[in-house]
């Protein structure tokens, strides 16, 4: 059985590995703005950017993966668990906005919805938000050895 300074080891090291997955996830917004913007505009949308807007929804969709990895059975109130739910919406985002630009059959509702998209919104501000207070946390933790997460 791990002792208690093991066990604070392990939780610091699987904190710091979220913050780098929540620092790339943050990175590759642009890239997803980007691609919902295409998405987006009138007209046919190109090739390239089914093809882009893939990469990036897989990236997410990694990204995620290795979240749930490293947090385990975290509280679903969690500030772990909080931003593995912001790379999820980031990942269906980004599939949706495919989905709509792409669809199998064309409607007019759904060439309405696919105009009215608008960016990641309010949530690409809130993993920004929570990647902050995810550094800030390492932060106290190394600096007092404990400390509880941030509300």
């Amino acid at each position: 059985m791990p002792s208690a300074k093991e066990s604070a080891a392990a939780r610091l090291l699987a904190l710091r590995s979220l913050l780098e997955v929540a620092t790339r996830a943050v990175a590759l917004q642009p890239a997803a703005e980007q691609i919902i913007g295409a998405c987006a505009q009138p007209g046919e949308v190109p090739a390239r950017v089914a093809r882009q807007g893939g990469r990036v929804a897989s990236d997410y969709c990694r990204l995620h993966g290795w979240a749930l990895d490293l947090i385990g059975d975290a509280d679903r109130a969690s500030l772990e668990f909080r931003v593995a739910q912001l790379l999820h919406y980031h990942s269906d985002m980004i599939d949706t906005c495919l989905k709509l630009a792409f669809p199998r059959f064309r409607s007019p509702r759904l060439e309405q919805r696919r105009l009215a998209l608008r960016g990641l919104g309010e949530p690409a501000r809130t993993l920004r938000d929570a990647q902050a207070a995810l550094a800030l946390w390492i932060h106290d933790l190394e600096q007092t050895g404990g400390g509880a997460p941030p509300p």
